[in-house]
């Protein structure tokens, strides 16, 4: 096998690691083994030592991911340079993925094996709820936000996309993911804005989010069929 630079191992740890995240987060981790989880990400087991040292390095990377996530997100959401209406999408994108990836299943499993990254990843989520709470605040002090309570706000939006994402809604109302959504985010937008700050136009930077949303879900559940097929 030839020479694999750092950095091209580094990439290649987290495309492997991203392989297994829906069964992670449907099924945990801790039934796994390391040839179940070489078979999830298309390589051999010789291969997956290549990239990880054991079980536990794999769970620390895929831990990774979210927790890069959500301190690139929280920073975002908590930068006053960009407008609410820009932050607004990533706040929605963020819950998404927070109510998707994660799940009661892996967090109980990472705080029963790994006590020190799931004080990391909870320190994160806690991090993730002051961001919003003073995102919120500071829209309503500007006059741009109606006046809500933060804390029933961020609550209500990991329930609803909580549901919407990890229960059978989608199928029981016959609504496409993207239509679901779109029609969220809509809420959350009128929800938020004062009618004077509201505008009437489609907001240009959630086209994206949505996306990437879709495209996500949609790419870990054929790759879920497909493995149980």
């Amino acid at each position: 096998m030839r020479k694999i630079s750092p950095e091209e191992r580094r990439v290649m740890r987290r495309s492997y690691a991203e392989k297994i995240m829906e069964t992670v987060r449907t099924k945990g981790f801790i039934t796994l083994t390391i040839q179940d989880l070489a078979r999830l990400m298309g390589i051999s087991r010789a291969s997956l030592y290549n990239f990880f040292a054991s079980k536990e390095d794999i769970i620390l990377e895929v831990t990774e991911i979210y927790i890069e996530y959500l301190k690139k997100s929280n920073d975002f959401i908590s930068n006053p340079r960009y407008p609410y209406s820009q932050r607004l999408p990533s706040v929605f994108e963020q819950a998404a993925f927070s109510a998707v990836y994660a799940s009661e299943i892996y967090l109980n499993e990472l705080k029963i094996t790994c006590p020190s990254l799931y004080e990391r990843k909870l320190e994160l989520s806690n991090e993730r709820i002051s961001a919003l709470h003073a995102f919120y605040e500071n829209g309503m002090i500007d006059g741009d936000f109606n006046l809500l309570n933060p804390a029933l706000i961020v609550a209500q939006d990991d329930a609803a996309l909580g549901k919407i994402l990890n229960s059978s809604f989608l199928s029981d109302e016959n609504m496409p993911l993207e239509d679901s959504m779109y029609g969220y985010y809509k809420i959350m937008k009128h929800r938020t804005f004062a009618s004077a700050s509201l505008k009437a136009t489609k907001d240009p930077y959630i086209d994206k989010v949505v996306a990437t949303i879709v495209g996500q879900l949609t790419k870990d559940h054929s790759a879920e069929l497909q493995k149980n097929s």
